[in-house]
C-alpha cells in the first residue's frame, strides 16, 4: 500500500509539474501601439539680391546715387569683398518656383566685371530635422567642400561666369525652423558672350538629408 500510495503521490507531482510548464509554454503577451513615420520637407524661403532694382535710366548715367549703382568684385573673389561702380545698368531677380524647391536666378543687362549677391533661408516644413548636404546649379551637383564654381556657358573653353556661396552646409534645421543664412556671389567674366548678357539665368535647388544621414557622398 505504501508503495502504491507513494506511486500516486509522484503521478499527480509530476502531472502538476506539466500543468505548470504547458500553462507557461502558452502564455501570450499582447501590445498594441501605432508608428507614425516622419516627413522630410524644406522649401526656399525670403530669397533678395543685393542690386536688385531695375535702373531708371538704363544707360547708366555717371554719378548716380551709390545704393543704386552696380557692383564688381576681383576675379576669383579674390579678397573677398565688392564695391559699387559708377553706373546703373544691371540688376537680378530671384523666383522661387516648383513649390519651394527651386530658386530661378536671372541677371539682366549684365555685362563682364558685374557682381551681384543673393542669400536666402531654408524652411524645415517637415517633422525630422535636416541638414542641407549640397547644391544642384543648373544640374550639377556640388557639396560643401566645393564652395567655388566656374561656367563655360557657350562651351568655348574659356570661364564666363563664377560662383561661391557660403558654408552653413551641415547646420541643423529643426522642423518648424528656418536655416542659417545661405549666400551666393555671382561674377560675370571678361569672355561672357555677348548673347548672353541681356538675359544670363540658372537654377539652384538643394539637397537635404534628415540630420543623421549627413554627409551624403556626391552623386
Amino acid at each position: 500500500m505504501k508503495r502504491i500510495g507513494l506511486l500516486c503521490l509522484a503521478l499527480v507531482l509530476a502531472l502538476g509539474t506539466l500543468g505548470v510548464g504547458y500553462a507557461h509554454w502558452m502564455d501570450t503577451i499582447y501590445i498594441e501601439g501605432q508608428v507614425t513615420t516622419g516627413s522630410l520637407c524644406w522649401e526656399f524661403v525670403q530669397c533678395s539680391m543685393v542690386d536688385e532694382i531695375p535702373p531708371t535710366n538704363p544707360g547708366g548715367d555717371a554719378g548716380v546715387p551709390s545704393y543704386l549703382a552696380d557692383y564688381t568684385c576681383n576675379n576669383g573673389f579674390a579678397g573677398q569683398n565688392y564695391w559699387h561702380l559708377d553706373k546703373n545698368v544691371g540688376w537680378g531677380v530671384q523666383n522661387i518656383t516648383d513649390n519651394g524647391k527651386t530658386l530661378e536666378v536671372t541677371l539682366n543687362n549684365v555685362y563682364p566685371c558685374y557682381f551681384n549677391s543673393m542669400s536666402f533661408y531654408v524652411n524645415n516644413c517637415g517633422t525630422i530635422p535636416l541638414k542641407v548636404d549640397h547644391v544642384v546649379i543648373n544640374g550639377q551637383s556640388y557639396n560643401g567642400g566645393v564652395p567655388y564654381v566656374q561656367y563655360d556657358f557657350n562651351n568655348d573653353c574659356a570661364y564666363d561666369f563664377e560662383i561661391q556661396w557660403g558654408d552653413n552646409w551641415g547646420e541643423q534645421i529643426d522642423p518648424g525652423a528656418r536655416s542659417p543664412e545661405f549666400s551666393f556671389w555671382m561674377h560675370v567674366l571678361q569672355p561672357c558672350p555677348q548673347s548672353q548678357l541681356d538675359t544670363l539665368t540658372f537654377n539652384i535647388t538643394l539637397v537635404a538629408v534628415q540630420w543623421d544621414g549627413y554627409p551624403l557622398p556626391l552623386p
